[in-house]
Parts: structure tokens; sequence; C-alpha cells
């Protein structure tokens, strides 16, 4: 029993000695930056959100009946793609035209902006929408300059249009499309008018950053997964595609030169609502462009209510197509800076509570591609302990009494029950934890998308994780205890027997060399994801 108490105590002191050092390489895989809280925050006076010039008197909504047209459109590569023009009856013969551009996601022409274009056509403004390519466009690539031109294709069809002045041509973006639509600008500074709607404004990596952050606090996740979101947003995705994560936003924005409309709903928790609006309204002004009219909804992501989340079939937010139709046909008019009667920043007050992080350095795990191959390593060490261990016990059961060495063992002698026992639910354990970690994460996806609060939950699940951890821990350090120093070459016990050392014969030592390993890839793995205590 005194043998046993001794085993226990320096497993408890090599556990502690591991904690330590994997809790350290735990901070210094920290990338030393991280989603602070906004600082400088917007104040809207008017929560009035109409829109209306000094000297013009815009069409109002209702004012015309809708046509819709189907039409071709040639892109760039020769594709064609199908699209839908809605017009004016009877409209003003010099009236301005919009193409409306697609968010994230795919997009047919026929399953979005049927609301939107037909209000601004009956107030006298042609609009048209088209197929989104899906060649140039997929989850890990995008092409956001060749999609550029394939809008710009669709500005090229409005200014021939009938009726429409090629001047007074411009586009309407969301989301995603707000970065296709500062690449047109830059690439045709012609265009009359650029509306953004749930602008991301910065890179999609500095966006992301932003949003995790925000959407994680909403629904009560614990300070150590908060803390992940640097750590995983830094990453480099490149050799998986997702390059256009980088896509250099801050390259374009000084393209716009032209009136700029800038919509955010205050319900939105993905996007930088005051923080972005602040952005553009200094670039814009830095080229000479102080026309940027900023308008807040009480909506989500999509300006529509009822919901944070983008739910089918919700209503946009009232005035919403009203106030974009007086914009476009106001700007149109040519209404500059100090022509307008209402203020430029106008609606509901906005709260963004995180900022966008400038500086998104990795730490020491830099790529995906490492994180990868850690965990395939352990996979592999993982197995490679299964297999030696299975033919151990098929060895045993055909051993032969002429293998039978002077010391009474067999060639294939196995382990010890106990340290049998620790090697198998050391095995058991480091598999039972690696999906309950992943389920972990897959619950933790779900609340974030859904923004539903389940803080008991994660609470809860981030502190088993962190205990099976910690449990892990003291099972590795209890078979190198046995291994090194109570049956091996640095035994340490004087009550011991000599000959005991023996046990540990060349196939025992690569087991356990190899549980070692793969115990020391999920503790790497276990550092950078914070279950380190």
């Amino acid at each position: 029993m005194q043998h046993f108490w001794r085993q226990i105590v320096w497993t408890l002191g090599i556990s502690i000695i591991v904690t330590a050092a994997f809790a350290g390489l735990s901070v210094a895989m920290d990338p030393g930056w991280s989603v602070g809280p906004l600082s400088t925050h917007m104040r809207v006076s008017d929560r009035d959100t109409a829109i209306s010039a000094k000297d013009t008197t815009a069409p109002k909504l209702g004012t015309y009946q809708v046509r819709e047209t189907h039409v071709t459109v040639t892109v760039s590569g020769g594709h064609t793609v199908a699209a839908i023009v809605r017009d004016p009856l009877d409209g003003p013969s010099d009236r301005a035209a919009v193409v409306l551009m697609h968010g994230a996601g795919t997009g047919k022409a026929a399953e979005v902006y049927g609301d939107v274009a037909t209000d601004l056509a009956s107030a006298g403004i042609t609009s048209i929408v088209q197929d989104k390519r899906l060649d140039n466009y997929t989850a890990l690539s995008r092409d956001y300059d060749a999609s550029a031109d394939d809008y710009l294709a669709a500005v090229e069809v409005l200014r021939g249009w009938d009726g429409v002045d090629p001047a007074k041509v411009g586009i309407y973006a969301e989301s995603e499309g707000t970065w296709i639509a500062t690449i047109m600008a830059k690439k045709d500074p012609t265009l009359d008018f650029v509306a953004l709607t749930s602008p991301p404004v910065y890179s999609g990596r500095q966006q992301m950053a932003m949003a995790a952050t925000e959407c994680l606090n909403i629904i009560g996740a614990p300070d150590g997964v908060v803390k992940l979101i640097p750590r995983l947003t830094s990453l480099d995705f490149g050799p998986f595609g997702l390059k256009y994560a980088d896509f250099d936003a801050a390259d374009y924005r000084g393209a716009l030169t032209m009136p700029v409309l800038v919509n955010y709903g205050t319900r939105d928790p993905s996007m930088p609502i005051e923080q972005g609006a602040q952005q553009i309204i200094k670039d814009t002004h830095e080229v000479g462009n102080d026309n940027v009219t900023v308008r807040y909804y009480p909506t989500n992501h999509q300006m529509r209510t009822g919901s944070s989340l983008s739910v089918p079939g919700l209503p946009l937010a009232e005035h919403y197509t009203e106030n974009l139709a007086d914009w476009i046909n106001d700007v149109a008019a040519g209404t500059a800076a100090d022509g307008w009667q209402t203020p430029l920043i106008a609606g509901t007050q906005p709260f963004q509570e995180f900022a966008v992080p400038m500086d998104m350095e990795p730490g020491l795990i830099s790529s995906v591609t490492m994180l990868l191959a850690i965990f395939l390593f352990g996979v592999l060490m993982w197995g490679a302990v299964a297999v030696m261990c299975l033919v151990s016990v098929l060895r045993r059961k055909r051993t032969s009494p002429t293998s039978v060495r002077k010391d009474g063992r067999t060639v294939s002698h196995r382990f010890a029950m106990p340290t049998k026992a620790l090697i198998v639910s050391t095995l058991l354990l480091t598999a039972a934890l690696t999906i309950a970690f992943m389920a972990y994460f897959v619950f933790l996806a779900k609340a974030a998308l859904a923004l539903s609060d389940q803080s008991a939950m994660l609470e809860a699940g981030w502190a088993c994780l962190r205990v099976a951890v910690i449990v892990s821990i003291v099972l590795v350090s209890w078979i190198m205890v046995r291994k090194y120093f109570f049956y091996g070459p640095g035994r340490i016990d004087p009550d011991t027997p000599k000959e005991v050392d023996m046990r540990m014969s060349a196939g025992h030592s690569a087991v356990i060399a190899c549980c070692g390993l793969c115990a020391a890839s999920a503790l790497v793995l276990g550092s950078f994801f914070n279950l380190v205590p």
C-alpha cells in the first residue's frame, strides 16, 4: 500500500508540472491582441429616417405602375445570366436606375429584392437584379474582382435602357456585396451613387472577429471560449481557400467619391454599425466627398423587422424603401452635401459594443494547417497504441512454450493489470474528450446562429471539458511514473524488487511512448483551445 501511495504522490507532482507547462504554452499561443470595446460612439439626434433635399421634389412610392421584364446579361468571360428589370410604366424619360446586388450566398434574380425593386419602380426608378454566377463564387473561393465586372455589365444594360438617363445609374448592395460595390466604384468612378446596406466595411477576417465576439457574449459563452476568437480568426486559411477573408477593403473605400448612402440595422450584431459608418465618413472625407447619408433602423442584418435573425418572410423596416427611393431620386437630381433638408445621420440610436480589431497578427500556431497536422499526428499515435495493444494480446494467445524466457516472461509479455487499465482509460478518455469537444462547439455554433442565451449549458459543458483534460493529464502522468520511476530504468522506489524493472520490454516502451505522444498532441490542441486551466 505504501508503494501505491508513493506512486500517487509522484503522479500528482508530475501532473502539476505538466499542467503548468501546458498552461504556459496556452499563454504563449495568445496572439497578443483582443477584441475590445468600442470607445467612440455616434450620437443620433433625429429618430426620423426620412430623407429629403431642399430644392427637389421626388416621386413618391406608388406613383407609377410597375412593368417586369426578363432579360439576359452577358457578363465577364462571355457567360450569360438571367436578370429581371423592373420599370415604372410611363415613368420619367430621364429617370434614375440602380443595379441591386446580392449579399453572401447563392442568389437568383427571382428570389431576392422583389419588394425593394417593385417599390423603387413605383417611385420612378428602374432597377435590375441578375442571377449570381456560381462558377467564380464558392464557399472556399470568391473572385470579387470578377463579380464586380459582372455587375458592371448590368450597369451598362441600364445605361442603354429606354427612359434611363445614363448619367443617373448607380448601385445598391447588401452585406458582402458592399465589398464588390467598392471595387465597382474604383473601376467605374462615373457611377452616380452607391447605396451600402449592412456593410462590413473592413476585411472579412476583421469583421468576423468582432461579430463572433459579439454573438458569443450574447449567448453567454464562457470567457475561455470568447478568448479563442483572436486565436481562431488570426489563423491563415489560405491552404483551404478562403483567401477572400483578407480582401483589402481599405484599398477601395477611397473610391467612394460619389454620393453614398449607408444603412444599418441596430439589431444586427454581425456588423460594425457605428465603427463602419464612422470609417466610411472618414475615408470619403479624405477624398473630398462629404455627401454621405447614414440611416439606422430597428432591424436585423437584412433590414427586416420581427427578429434579429434572418428569418424568411419578415417585412422590411417601415419607410425603408421610401427613404431609399427618395435618396436615389434626390442624388440623381444633383443634391450635394449641403443640399439636404434632413440630417445626414438619423434613425434609431445604435450601439456597437465591440470594436473591429485593426492588428490581427497570429500567435505561435499561425495556420489551420498546423492545427490539422497536430490533430492528425495525435490520431496516428492513438491508432498506433490501439494496434500495438491488440497485437500484443493476439501474440500472447499464440505464444508457444519455446518462446518463454529464463525470467518466466514470454516475448510478448503483457502489461500488468494496473498499467493496462491506465492505457485503456487514457485511450478511451482521449477519444471521448475529442468527441465531446466537437459536440460542444456544434452546440455553441447553433446557439450563436440562433442568438439564444445558453450560458448555463455552455458554462457547465466547458467546465466538464476542462475537468476531463485534467483527468487525462493525471492518467498519462501516472503511466509515465509507473514506466520510468517505478518499473523502469529510473526506478526510485527502494521497496520495488530490482528484477521488477525487467517487466518493461521494448514493446512496452513503444506503446507508452506512442501513448505519451498522443496525449502531448491532445494537450497542445487543448492549450490552443484554452482547455488547460
